[in-house]
């Protein structure tokens, strides 16, 4: 799989298929993994892009980590592939960045597509913060990697799935998961919500305890004609709980752009 250099981070990515391009961001602690299916249901219409943000996946880390930082290393792979528009597609801490790309690069979006996410600034961010930094000293990423597997995903969502989110989650190094989520908790999002100006979804888990709905209300608020998609028997990580109808929701409204 390629790699590139962007800002002291050698970034790995995925680059499959034809078409107009869409930019998956994942969520804390993933990498691109978590899009294997709509990626694979997807390249034949479209040209699928999954970053490993740095310090996740098989991407380096050089010890920092902001929003900004990761969006400057998006940007810097969408020029690398001359891709100057694209739909954007970000979960959980997708979301924040994404907004954050079009703040920074407002012509860029053909779409937007928010799921399990938030963009505000929460009550106890510090104390998960802390709670995160003293887990991590004392557990194996291994380890922690299947604590938060166990709380994520769905009772029903298959063994194998929790095994390879929890090894997936091991491939991040303690000090880049603790810097992410301080970076990322510590990002007030709300100010960029109506700065974007392409079609956008909205998409929740119905059982997502995490990012709650009042959080994907309040972004659907923000976002001129905007709406949600509820995705069934799905809990924080919806594009691992229930694949199918997270693609079918996504595909329907990439379609609807075109």
């Amino acid at each position: 799989m390629p790699t590139f250099k962007a800002n002291g981070e050698q970034i790995f990515y995925v680059d499959e298929g034809t078409g107009p391009a869409i930019l998956f961001i994942h969520s804390l602690g993933t990498n691109n993994y978590l899009y294997r299916d709509q990626i694979a249901a997807l390249k034949a219409n479209y040209r699928c892009i999954a970053p490993d943000c740095r310090g996740h996946g098989a991407s380096s880390y050089s010890g920092t980590f902001t929003l900004d930082d990761v969006v400057g290393d998006h940007k810097a792979l969408l020029d690398h592939l001359n891709i100057d528009k694209c739909h954007i597609v970000g979960l959980s801490m997708g979301g924040p960045i994404a907004l954050c790309l079009n703040r920074h690069n407002p012509d860029i979006a053909l779409s937007m597509t928010i799921a399990d996410s938030f963009a505000r600034l929460r009550d106890g961010s510090e104390d998960r913060i802390y709670a995160t930094q003293e887990a991590v000293a004392y557990l194996s990423m291994q380890e922690f990697g299947s604590q938060y597997a166990g709380d994520r995903l769905m009772p029903t969502t298959p063994m194998d799935k929790l095994d390879e989110l929890a090894a997936e989650i091991s491939k991040c190094p303690p000090k880049a998961y603790v810097d992410t989520i301080r970076g990322l908790l510590t990002y007030n999002a709300s100010g960029d919500l109506a700065l974007v100006k392409a079609p956008t979804m909205v998409v929740i888990g119905d059982s997502d305890d995490a990012t709650p709905m009042e959080e994907s209300e309040f972004i659907r608020d923000g976002i001129a004609g905007s709406e949600i998609k509820v995705i069934p028997d799905a809990g924080h990580l919806s594009t691992i709980d229930s694949p199918d109808e997270f693609t079918a929701e996504l595909k329907a409204f990439l379609t609807a752009q075109s």
